[in-house]
């Protein structure tokens, strides 16, 4: 079924593709639970089906928090299938519309940005990853507090890009707050 579903995509029959796409995922879902690789393949695959019918293009021009939210989602979806190139697309597009709707400093629009951080990161893209992960790390800390959970984590993602980076002396201070800060808060 899935072999046709990508036959019927091929041949823009779209509508029927996505049926069928829908059928796997139900069927496989059922069957291996929601946790499995082709689950989240299948899932990619329909999300990829939904978008070619234009589906995104409908939803962008919504700037209702829910729509967001499933732009987000599939960003997500396509993130966890390694289609970062199309995630990063869809995050991109998350993060205008987040700005548009909310501004630059809400909390929605540093989430956006730090899924973006996320998609750079694993893409290897570590200075653009950097840059926005120490944005996010700022705005955050700003917004929160230098406690808060999220916080936290915007300044270990940004410590596992030094590190990454070779950077190993930054990674044990992300923050630059001097020593000890960053291991007394994580």
């Amino acid at each position: 079924m899935a072999n046709l579903a990508a036959t019927m995509k091929n041949a823009k029959r779209l509508e029927e593709a996505e049926d069928l796409e829908q059928q796997v995922l139900k069927a496989w879902t059922e069957a291996f639970g929601s946790r499995h690789p082709d689950i989240i393949n299948a899932m990619a695959n329909l999300a990829a089906t939904l978008r070619n019918a234009g589906w995104r293009q409908r939803i962008l021009d919504s700037k209702h928090p829910d729509t967001i939210n499933a732009m987000a989602h599939l960003a997500d979806i396509l993130w966890k299938a390694g289609r970062l190139k199309e995630a990063e697309d869809l995050e991109q597009q998350v993060l205008k519309v987040q700005t548009e709707a909310f501004g630059s400093k809400h909390l929605y629009t540093i989430n956006a940005i730090a899924g973006l951080v996320g998609t750079l990161w694993k893409a290897g893209r570590l200075e653009e990853a950097e840059g926005l992960g120490q944005q996010v790390l700022k705005a955050q800390t700003e917004a929160l507090g230098s406690r808060h959970p999220d916080t936290l984590h915007a300044m270990a993602n940004l410590a596992a890009i030094l590190r990454s980076a070779g950077r190993l002396q930054e990674a044990e201070d992300p923050g630059g707050r001097g020593p000890g800060a960053a291991s007394f808060e994580c």
